[in-house]
């Protein structure tokens, strides 16, 4: 008798029920195994977006901070809005750079933007708030010659950061004035540098000797749509041409409030006089970063920073003390 060929239990295949078992705990292993990715990676994006706007607000609050510090500067060390400081006709009061007769708007805000005098060709962006800055402490050269103003060119050890028609502040330490002017040519005088004016000084100023020299440094700080279709924050400064520096994107909005002389409160710039810029000893900057994610949900977070004048502390009364404002 024969028998019909019989494999050992060893060498059996799978059926086709274990097939199917053993393909489903595979795709449960690899989906999971990618559901764990698709998250990491998420994540990771996530994470990316995030520190990207710490870093935009980082940078923004640092650079918008140093420039309201030194507002006011000058190489003199004059107090403002007392009658001591003049201009010539080449840096005239009303631009938005001159920081005004007595440098009294050398920081000056602006509530949502309104009148503000520096966007150049930047559309702002309605309703944030904005400010100008402008101090004299730039490239600051000692004056080694002693030729008072109407015998010539002004002669500085070093021409670093000067060029003809820079606006630059010249400081009388003997009659403790200063003056802001328009640099004319600037030429080599052995091992020195000599600054010419565009005009001589005249009046009052014409008996002056110029001890010091400094370079004007004005910027205009405001929220702007930048050429990609979103928002930033921007920087105008002097000598720009008319175009603002984009200094950190992904920024949405800007409020600055001002806190004044014995005040309790911080204020906006819209209830500060003209005759009051001189005063204000603290200010409080509120940024708003905006990003969206690669999934195109929304990242908003807010970043405030106070920030005490250096050049304002000496005023009676202001006490500002670091914390935000409440």
């Amino acid at each position: 008798m024969t028998y019909p060929f019989a494999c050992p239990a060893a060498q059996r295949g799978l059926t086709l029920v274990e097939l199917m078992i053993a393909m489903l705990l595979g795709l449960i292993v690899v989906g999971g195994t990618l559901g764990i990715f698709v998250s990491n990676n998420q994540t990771h994006r996530r994470t990316d977006d995030l520190a990207r706007i710490q870093e935009n607000a980082r940078a923004s609050v640092q650079f918008m901070s140093r420039s309201m510090r030194e507002a006011g500067g000058n190489p003199c060390g004059l107090p403002l809005g007392v009658g001591l400081i003049f201009h010539s006709p080449e840096a005239p009061l009303d631009s938005w750079w001159s920081g005004g007769d007595n440098f009294k708007f050398s920081l000056i805000g602006y509530a949502g933007g309104s009148s503000f005098p520096a966007n150049g060709n930047v559309t702002m962006v309605d309703d944030s708030d904005a400010v100008v800055t402008v101090s004299g402490n730039t490239f600051v050269k000692t004056v080694i010659n002693d030729d008072t103003p109407p015998a010539g060119a002004m002669v500085v050890p070093s021409n670093e950061g000067f060029a003809a028609g820079d606006i630059l502040f010249a400081c009388s330490m003997d009659r403790a004035r200063g003056i802001v002017f328009k640099a004319g040519g600037i030429s080599a005088s052995g091992t020195n540098w000599m600054v010419a004016r565009t005009t001589p000084f005249d009046g009052v100023l014409a008996s002056m000797k110029i001890t010091s020299l400094g370079k004007i440094n004005a910027e205009g700080w405001f929220i702007g749509r930048n050429t990609r279709g979103g928002t930033s924050l921007f920087r105008a400064f002097i000598g720009d041409n008319g175009q603002p520096e984009e200094i950190a994107p992904d920024v949405s909005a800007m409020r600055i409030t001002y806190l004044l002389p014995k005040a309790s409160q911080y204020v906006a710039a819209n209830q500060i006089g003209d005759a009051d810029w001189p005063g204000v000893v603290a200010a409080y900057i509120e940024l708003t970063i905006s990003r969206k994610a690669d999934n195109g949900t929304p990242i908003q977070r807010s970043v405030g920073l106070t920030v005490n004048l250096r050049n304002r502390l000496n005023q009676d009364g202001g006490n500002p003390d670091g914390n935000n404002p409440q």
